[in-house]
């Protein structure tokens, strides 16, 4: 199992994950945006003998590190890969006082795991997604 960072090979399965996990995916433009564009961004790979696991979209702004966007394939969710994934990102948050991220107030799975790494929610962004949900923004200080 390595953390790499993401290229633009990656887009089309990243593509595909995204679409198939969440109800409003991040656009291929997106994507290429973190890639190309954003110095801010942290684009990174799970990935397991060749196949993509999961992604993540970090912005590493001064003292924040903001996890954008992270996703677990849906095959290999529950297996743990969430935490590993997590971990190993967090590790690359070196001068950052906390790590900040939104997740929708409906996700149990993954609220679950973000406290587990001692995030705790500091407010909410009230119909903060396309269908209306709220979102939760929760902040782990480093």
């Amino acid at each position: 199992m390595i953390v790499r960072r993401m290229t633009a090979a990656d887009l089309d399965t990243v593509i595909a994950l995204e679409t198939s996990i969440f109800p409003d995916p991040w656009s291929r433009n997106s994507f290429e945006f973190e890639l190309q564009s954003n110095r801010y961004s942290l684009p990174f790979i799970l990935e397991d003998h060749g196949q993509i696991l999961g992604y993540a979209i970090i912005w590493k702004i001064f003292e924040e590190f903001h996890i954008a966007n992270i996703a677990i394939h849906p095959l290999h969710q529950g297996k743990g890969l969430g935490s590993f994934f997590l971990n190993e990102i967090l590790k690359m948050a070196g001068g950052c006082k906390y790590a900040l991220l939104e997740v929708r107030e409906s996700n149990q799975r993954a609220i679950r795991l973000y406290q587990k790494f001692g995030f705790k929610t500091i407010m909410k962004r009230v119909r903060y997604y396309k269908n209306g949900e709220t979102a939760l923004v929760m902040q782990k200080i480093l």
